[in-house]
């Protein structure tokens, strides 16, 4: 069994692996596709030779200057996109550090922040040791859970009664001769009509029975609202209780030295919110450059592509072809020599161009399963799961399926299911209401919300 925050830490190993592997294939990737662009400007020197040897001067001159110019163009295509690529790359690769320092930062600031907590805790709970012998905490005590009872019960009571009542006057309010003199207020000192109107009225109340059903709507309507009204006072009553008892808890905890324990979580648990600061903005930097390179190679690596597309309109032009296939009617040694060395250019080229694409493709494979795994991390984080106050009890089928996600055997969806599934969150700091509770708010993650009440009121943690 290990703790949510060493769950996330042994996450983001597999997510620091993820981008070696990415980094690898990158490397891999750029190496073939230069390969591609060199074999391409080779090609284009066999046919230089092949103008030199096989046309006259002029005409040589001619194809001779628009390869070489051609020559030119692409290199420069091909220059310039290898120093961007080397550029981001660095930059990623600086942004990449950037991002463990600022976890390795969070992380020891996190420390801290425990050990600071553990001395609160020590401190409150041997308060809470010493106070059970209290007479007057005791009896306050006894007081909260009376009247949390007592609450409970009336909250339940009112409930129902807004319930039946809600039920049991639709017949009242489905007769509209009925509804009629209760809006008139018939029977009332709020009734106030004409003669012919008043005796009009008493006939319709001799025939709907009004007086009986007065009452029985009426008591029907009260009933209700005085049970939601004693629940409410017990609410009140039960609020005071609670703070006259956390005032008693309080009181023994600051006798016991606990204000100097929380100041000194207070000022770490600030030391963790900057440290979570830094490494939002890191990993904010570090994504933007994510984005660029996904843009720049997985979905375009436009100059690349554009310098080899000038080689190849280069040497594939229709003077060049014809060239080509003269040396292949009319051979000389020479010749032979260098359509052969054209030959074996184009089969070095489709086999490079073969293995650019399989590099790519598994590239963008290895950084789609990173791009999962870092999802379901700040999944995991945004929702409370970086605390060293829950645990995963299924630690050998998390490194298990994180293994597998990193190989492709395993898709993003089962890494979710593992995750959540073996998560259970445990009482932190936060969770105990003796004395007021922890007076600073919790770091991202750390608290569990684990508080027992209902109704608008909250019965406390600490019995």
């Amino acid at each position: 069994m290990i703790s949510g925050r060493h769950a996330l830490a042994q996450i983001e190993q597999f997510i620091e692996k993820a981008r070696q592997q990415e980094a690898q294939c990158g490397r891999a990737y750029a190496t073939v596709t230069e390969e591609v662009g060199r074999l391409r400007i080779e090609r284009t020197e066999r046919f230089r030779e092949l103008a030199r040897l096989k046309l006259d001067a002029i005409r040589q001159e001619q194809v001779v200057g628009q390869l070489d110019a051609a020559e030119r163009q692409a290199m420069n295509l091909l220059s310039s996109r290898q120093e961007a690529l080397r550029q981001l790359t660095e930059r990623r690769r600086q942004a990449e550090e950037r991002v463990r320092q600022a976890e390795a930062g969070r992380q020891a600031a996190v420390d801290v922040l425990e050990r600071a907590l553990a001395d609160v805790e020590t401190t409150r709970k041997n308060v809470e040791a010493r106070i059970s012998a209290n007479a007057d905490w005791v009896m306050a005590r006894a007081r909260v859970g009376e009247l949390t009872g007592q609450a409970q019960q009336a909250e339940q009571k009112a409930v129902q009664a807004e319930t039946d009542r809600d039920e049991k006057r639709r017949p009242y309010e489905d007769d509209p001769l009925f509804m009629y003199l209760w809006k008139r207020k018939f029977g009332t000192a709020a009734y106030r009509v004409g003669p012919f109107t008043r005796t009009m009225d008493r006939l319709v109340a001799r025939v709907v029975g009004y007086d009986k059903a007065r009452a029985n709507y009426g008591l029907l309507n009260e009933i209700p609202e005085r049970l939601r009204e004693h629940s409410r006072r017990l609410i009140d009553e039960l609020r005071d209780a609670r703070d006259r008892l956390t005032a008693l808890e309080r009181t023994a905890l600051v006798e016991a030295g606990i204000e100097a324990a929380e100041a000194a979580a207070a000022k770490t648990r600030d030391a963790v919110a900057e440290a979570d600061g830094r490494l939002a903005e890191a990993r904010d930097a570090l994504a933007m450059l994510d984005r660029t390179y996904d843009v720049s190679v997985l979905e375009g690596d436009a100059p690349y592509r554009e310098g080899v597309e000038v080689l190849a309109a280069a040497d594939q032009r229709e003077d060049l072809d014809q060239l080509y296939q003269e040396a292949l009617r009319t051979p000389t040694p020479r010749d032979e020599e260098i359509v052969r060395r054209i030959q074996a250019t184009d089969v070095m080229i489709n086999r490079a161009l073969r293995q650019a694409v399989d590099a790519h493709r598994q590239l963008k494979e290895v950084a789609q399963r990173r791009a999962m795994i870092e999802h379901e991390w700040e999944e995991l984080r945004s929702q409370g799961y970086d605390t060293p106050y829950g645990t995963f009890g299924n630690e050998a089928a998390l490194g298990n399926v994180l293994g597998g996600v990193l190989t492709g055997a395993i898709g993003g969806a089962i890494l979710g299911q593992v995750l959540r599934g073996g998560f259970h969150h445990g009482p932190s700091p936060w969770d105990s209401g003796f004395g007021g509770g922890l007076p600073i708010p919790p770091p991202d993650g750390f608290g569990t919300g684990g508080s027992f009440g209902g109704g608008g009121f909250r019965t406390g943690g600490s019995f």
